[in-house]
Order: structure tokens, then sequence, then C-alpha cells
């Protein structure tokens, strides 16, 4: 009798510990497939289309000074098929298996300069850190993204453009940029845009945007009217030596968690107008030399609306 009571408990301890055991793998199921879905969320999980990043000292593939100096034209592409007439080629892919190929073709016009193609099947994914994917490409004049350069997993976009200073327009309409937190120096020296329109720009994580418009001379146009500043923390010389601007409209602005504005309008002599909203203040803020050299000497209150 008490064997069969104890096999009766052996049965039930068995029973339970099963269904606990398919339990625990059907949670650990459904949190494996969750984190699939979250994984997979914004094109990550296709390696082979991410491009590779690039240091300031690069002197690489396309990088090299002689290329700086000569490619006038960029274009995203969604293969990454080399074309007949390329004359040089490189694997630019982050995962180094070819999955994203740069190439040079001569232009038509001058065959001593060149007009660059970027490509992935499917379009290219941009690198986490896409700092200095163009910086000083001095004979750049226009870079073509259409909808084949995926930025939505992009953090870092510092140096970006800086010191393209060929560059005459450039459409980015087709950036994400909600995970970005680094624009410094973005768009500096690039002395011959005139004008720039950001207002797609989602930059709620974007902790510096320091120089990112310094000494752009000929910007007479700059839309940033949706920019959401509440988490940076430096504008210093933010948009020093634009001296073709007239106004700015910084009424998105909200300054409570910047430290440094020196040197942010300085030396642009022909703004007149700085209309700011209810967030802007400088109370904790360095403003040393905040407006030297320009037109004005504070900013206009009470016309946002």
């Amino acid at each position: 009798m008490r064997r069969r009571r104890k096999n009766k408990r052996n049965i039930k301890i068995f029973i339970g510990l099963t269904i606990c055991l398919l339990l625990i793998m059907t949670v650990g199921y459904a949190a494996f497939r969750t984190n699939i879905n979250i994984t997979a969320k914004g094109n990550i999980i296709d390696k082979s289309r991410v491009i590779q990043s690039w240091e300031n000292i690069s002197n690489e593939d396309f990088h090299t000074d002689y290329y700086k100096e000569n490619i006038v034209t960029a274009t995203f592409l969604d293969t990454n098929e080399i074309a007949s007439n390329a004359t040089e080629s490189w694997d630019v892919s982050e995962a180094k298996d070819k999955g994203v190929m740069a190439w040079v073709v001569p232009t038509t016009e001058d065959s001593t300069k060149y007009d660059l193609y970027i490509g992935a099947n499917k379009g290219v994914i941009a690198n986490e850190d896409s700092g200095f994917l163009f910086s000083n490409f001095t004979g750049l004049k226009y870079v073509h993204f259409g909808n084949n350069f995926d930025t939505e997993n992009v953090r870092i976009m510092y140096f970006m453009f800086s010191g393209c200073n060929n560059l005459n327009q450039l459409d980015l309409s087709s950036f994400v940029t909600n995970n970005v937190v680094d624009m410094h120096c973005m768009f500096q020296y690039c002395n011959n845009l005139v004008e720039l329109d950001l207002s797609n720009f989602n930059t709620e994580s974007v902790t510096r945007m320091d120089y990112m418009f310094f000494r752009d001379f000929n910007l007479s146009s700059l839309d940033i009217s949706n920019f959401n500043t509440s988490n940076v923390t430096n504008m210093e010389g933010m948009f020093s030596e634009c001296t073709n601007l007239l106004e700015l409209n910084l009424c998105s602005f909200d300054t409570n968690k910047v430290t440094s504005m020196r040197w942010m309008f300085n030396q642009s002599w022909n703004i007149t107008n700085i209309f700011v909203g209810d967030n802007w203040t400088t109370a904790n803020t360095d403003i040393t030399a905040m407006f030297d050299g320009s037109a004005i000497s504070s900013v206009t209150t009470g016309q946002c609306s």
C-alpha cells in the first residue's frame, strides 16, 4: 500500500516537473521570438549590406588624398555589381565579404575626374559610426543618396561632410536620424552650400552640435525649424562665420542642458534676426564671445507661435 502511494507521489512529481519544463520552454521560445523581432528592426540583420566606417586619418580605397580631390559626384545604388568601365574598385563592406562595393568611373566631361558609386544588393546600410564618410572631399559637388542609404541605425555623424567646400547642394531628405547622438562639425567648411533643409531631421537623441555649420560662408537659408535640442549639451561655434545667413528660426530649441554657447554666432555679421522660444535659456551656459562680430547682440523672444 505504501509502495503504491509512493509511486503515485513520484508520478505526480514527474508530471509537475514536466509541466514546469514545458512552461519554461514556451516562455523562452516566446522571448526568443520577441528578441528576433526587435533585432531585425532597421535591416541590421542583413550585415552584408553594412558599409564600413572610416577614421579621419584614413588614406585607403576612395579615401586617398587623390580621390578626395578628384571625385566630383557620389551615388548610392541598390546593386554591388561593378560597372564595366570602372577604373578601380574596393570592397567597403564592414564584413569584408564584398556585400558593399565602391568603384570609380572617369567623368564624361573630364577623364581626370571621377564619379563614385557605392552599392549593395537592396541598397547600402550606413554604419553605426558614419563619421568622416565624406570628410575633406574637396572636389565633391553632389551626393545622390536616393533611397539606397539606410541611416536608421546610425549613431555617429560627426565630420560627415566636413571640408566638402565644393558641395553646392545636399539632399538629405531620406536620412533617418532618430538614433544619432553626435553631429558636431557635420557640415563645417561646406563653403559653397547655398541652402540646407534639415527640417526632417529627428535630433531628439543628439548631445553635440558644436561647430555643426562652422564657416559655411555661402549658406543663405537654413531650415532647422524642427530641431529637438533637449539633450544637446554643446552648441559652441554652431553658426560661427556663417557670413551669408540673414536670420535663424530657433523657436524649437531647448537649451536647458547646454553648457557651452561660446562663439555660437561669432563673425556671422549679416544675421539680423534670431528667433527663440520659451525653452531658450543661457542661465547655466558659457556664452563667451557668443555674438562677437555679428550684427546683433541678443536673440528675439515672443515671436514664436
